[in-house]
């Protein structure tokens, strides 16, 4: 069990620095290691889909580019998730060096893939949400 945890930092210190040949390395090496890298990915993309949603939401409510107060209020009073202003600008910045969303001077704006983000996860759930 330690010699696992130490591995985890190690390759986090690895990740960090962007090595790529020793994250290869690493992960051929420890191969379980890609697995809970992957779920880190998915619980993190999770939440940037939600952001991605409630912009689509909030523009086509406004049609206009969306503040962040709308994005927390969207997020809180159609999804029921409550995030801190910070995270929640964290995630934007994230998501807009993807070219998901485009920071306008009003607020934000979905860009081609984010559109089709924001319509996969509010069909995927549908059932869960109330607007």
């Amino acid at each position: 069990m330690f010699k696992k945890k130490k591995i985890r930092e190690d390759f986090d210190e690895i990740f960090k620095s962007g090595d790529q040949k020793k994250i290869k390395q690493m992960l051929e090496e420890y191969p379980w290691l890609l697995e809970e890298v992957s779920e880190e990915i998915d619980e993190a993309m999770e939440d940037e889909e939600e952001i991605i949603a409630a912009i689509g939401v909030m523009e086509d409510e406004l049609a206009k580019p969306v503040s962040i107060d709308d994005i927390l209020f969207c997020l809180r009073a159609d999804f029921n998730i409550k995030q801190s202003e910070e995270k929640v600008k964290q995630m934007l910045e994230n998501i807009e060096k993807l070219n998901l969303i485009e920071k306008k001077e009003e607020g934000w704006i979905l860009k081609g893939d984010g559109g089709k983000i924001c319509d996969d996860f509010l069909n995927k759930h549908l059932g869960e949400l109330e607007f």
